[in-house]
């Protein structure tokens, strides 16, 4: 699976090392129509971001993921990772990560990239037990300049991360190229 285990554990970490000591955020704004009221909850947030390359060897995915040549990516990834904790004393997991940048082809081809996947803990027992059950949102898209082609791979599940690997469980929603053609 393209799901970077690396990611999910640097996502946890990073969150997890700030929870020592959870802060009450700011009350929410009496002018906010529609989010959650955050004064009811302790919660820490992080927010990370570095450099990101990549790079799709022509025949990944069994069909060349429907590109013509090798392509090489590089870009901005960004993750932005919340606990938190109900006054009832729910857990509440959310991770939200994006990337984009440009990428280039072998025989010239000019892409951009974009990339966001989001995620949340489900049923959370404590924000440093493991495994860790996720929903996970996810969508890569590389999109061609002029009349090179899109590549498009979106998908949608429930899996486990046991700090190492990370494994669907059931049949997770796949759309567009293979899943194996995602390189983030």
């Amino acid at each position: 699976m393209p799901l970077r285990a690396s990611h999910f554990a640097l996502a946890l970490a990073s969150t997890l090392a700030s929870c020592t000591e959870p802060v009450a955020p700011l009350a929410r704004s009496p002018d906010a129509l529609r989010g959650p009221n955050l004064a009811s909850e302790s919660a820490v947030a992080n927010r990370v971001r570095f450099d990101v390359t990549f790079n799709i060897p022509q025949g990944t995915g069994g069909n060349s993921c429907g590109l013509t040549a090798s392509v090489t990516g590089t870009g901005v990834f960004q993750m932005v990772n919340r606990v938190s904790q109900t006054k009832s004393g729910e857990w509440r997991l959310h991770f939200s990560w994006s990337a984009h940048g440009t990428a280039v082809g072998s025989d010239g081809s000019q892409y951009r990239f974009n990339y966001v996947a989001n995620s949340k803990g489900i049923d959370v027992v404590s924000p440093t037990t493991l495994p860790l059950e996720i929903e996970l949102v996810d969508h890569f898209n590389l999109l061609g300049q002029g009349q090179t082609p899109d590549l498009r791979v979106f998908l949608k599940g429930r899996f486990l991360f046991d700090g190492v690997d990370v494994t669907p469980l059931g049949d997770p929603v796949i759309r567009g190229a293979d899943v194996e053609c995602d390189p983030i």
